[in-house]
């Protein structure tokens, strides 16, 4: 299972390495930056769940740095460090978009407590943003009738419930796919993630493109804003390619 991916933004070397030993324990995957320039482009590369800054930083702050962020990904956390906190500062991070404000020395129980409140928070969200982008589909028994084809289908079925690799389903148009796969998930261990449902059918390779892996603001022209693709939605749950093979690679 892949691991939440935290980016630590502070040019004290002590600092990072005290937090990144303390959450990869706990097991998170961690990047390092010491500069709001290194930050971009390790987010860009790498694009963590959670970033951690501290406030000042060698070329601007972390207010200057989410604003950056957010052009990339508009619903990032940021966690801003402060060694000389005050309530007018933690009130203009907070109206600027940063999701906590901490005063170090940095307890680091607490930021472990934050983390964790804060990827639910995302997930729940991945959740809302995959039932707007599958079809709805009642949970239906993909296996009524008593033939021995019928039986020998559920039998196979029951085999891949707990399985991290790819399943691929055959099947003439209208024999029951779609609801197979959703079967699948439901009796998955991934059963409380986002299903995510997309008919490949007539999709252009471009379009297909941008709904499977997103794009960032201005990559073309229409792109206004950055849009998650839906395998970043689908993240620890299901996506389902219907009609896969009519696509034009």
């Amino acid at each position: 299972m892949a691991r939440n991916r935290i980016l630590i933004v502070d040019d004290e070397p002590a600092i990072r390495f005290g937090i990144r030993d303390f959450l990869e324990l706990h097991g998170y995957q961690i990047e390092e930056a010491e500069t709001c320039k290194e930050a971009r482009h390790v987010f860009s590369t790498s694009r963590p769940d959670v970033v951690i800054a501290d406030f000042l930083l060698p070329d601007g702050n972390a207010l200057d740095l989410l604003a950056r962020l957010k052009e990339i990904d508009s619903e990032i956390p940021l966690l801003v460090l402060t060694a000389h906190g005050s309530i007018d500062l933690a009130v203009r991070a907070m109206k600027e978009g940063a999701e906590q404000f901490l005063t170090k020395p940095i307890e680091l129980p607490t930021l472990h407590v934050i983390l964790q409140r804060l990827l639910e928070k995302q997930r729940s969200h991945h959740k809302q943003l995959a039932s707007k982008s599958r079809q709805v589909r009642h949970t239906i028994d993909p296996f009524i009738g008593t033939s021995a084809a019928i039986r020998s289908l559920e039998d196979q079925a029951k085999k891949f419930l707990s399985t991290e690799s790819p399943v691929l389903i055959l099947g003439e148009t209208g024999s029951g796919k779609g609801i197979l796969a959703r079967w699948l998930h439901d009796n998955s261990p991934r059963a409380e993630e986002a299903f995510v449902d997309l008919n490949c059918a007539g999709l252009s390779r471009e379009l297909l493109e941008t709904e499977l892996f997103g794009h960032e603001k201005g990559a073309f022209t229409s792109a206004t804003a950055s849009k998650q693709g839906l395998f970043e939605v689908a993240h620890r749950g299901t996506i389902f390619l219907d009609e896969v093979g009519d696509v034009d690679l």
